[in-house]
């Protein structure tokens, strides 16, 4: 049985649900990353991802330096155990249609567990 442990980025990069969205963008596209945590008085309270961005903020032709992070952001933050199996992963990620799990071990956050589709035009 794979763990998602085995998959996960351990990157716990993370901004403030008072960020704006173009400070978000710029954070992402400078640590080459599709989503941040979102961080609030020590906590984890939810994630920003490009989807996030592009679905509620670019669809509705809104201004990113106008939004703010804690009104696109997905929350509550879904999170699973590092030794927890992938396909119970794949399940929670199908059944909530997100593309990113926060890991833990033990409640301490580890990483981030992403799926990316790409596709070859």
């Amino acid at each position: 049985m794979e763990k998602i442990r085995n998959y996960m980025a351990e990157s716990l990069l993370s901004i403030g649900p008072t960020a704006n969205i173009l400070e978000a963008t710029h954070i992402m596209h400078d640590n080459e990353v599709h989503s941040l945590l979102v961080e609030e008085n020590g906590e984890y309270i939810g994630i920003i991802t490009n989807h996030d961005i592009s679905r509620k903020m670019v669809a509705e032709d809104l201004d990113p330096e106008k939004m703010l992070v804690a009104e696109v952001m997905s929350f509550p933050l879904l999170k699973l155990e590092s030794q927890e199996s992938m396909e119970k992963a794949a399940k929670i990620m199908r059944d909530h249609c997100v593309h990113h799990l926060a890991v833990t071990e033990h409640g301490q956050m580890l990483g981030i567990l992403s799926i990316t589709i790409t596709t070859n035009i």
